[in-house]
């Protein structure tokens, strides 16, 4: 397994992975289906592009993509805004690599902190991020006006 930094032009490359996760975020969600349902990858990459700083990271296995990693600087702050493994990877040590090399550009940039934000029903996913450091401080609540 190699663990590369993908270039911009290259982002598309992990889009049928983020809208699987995506996907996955919107039948796992009990209040924000229509959002997950409407929410497309070029909006989240304008998203991500709007942030002080960014890097995708990629997991490959000889030519094939195994898992993505996006993060991000905003001021002082590192996020993992973004971690997929696809399913055949899974529990081979793929997303611990990549949030490894995630963490390891984050800290060149002088952040203060990393944070993760987890969708709303994804919570299985703790106990990934807590072997990893990584431990819960807030729960964010969301009302429409």
């Amino acid at each position: 397994m190699k663990i590369e930094q993908i270039e911009n032009e290259n982002i598309p490359q992990i889009r049928s992975m983020w809208e699987e996760l995506n996907k996955l975020h919107g039948q796992l969600s009990t209040h924000f289906k229509e959002h997950f349902e409407s929410f497309t990858f070029e909006e989240r990459l304008r998203q991500f592009k709007n942030k002080d700083s960014f890097a995708v990271f990629v997991a490959k296995y000889e030519s094939n993509i195994a898992g993505y990693c996006m993060a991000s600087v905003n001021g002082k702050i590192g996020e993992i805004d973004s971690i997929f493994i696809n399913p055949q990877h899974r529990n081979k040590k793929v997303g611990e690599a990549l949030i490894v090399e995630a963490e390891s550009w984050l800290k060149k940039k002088s952040i203060i902190k990393i944070h993760i934000f987890v969708a709303e029903g994804n919570e299985s996913v703790f106990s990934f991020y807590n072997k990893q450091g990584y431990q819960q401080r807030f729960s964010v609540l969301e009302k429409k006006p």
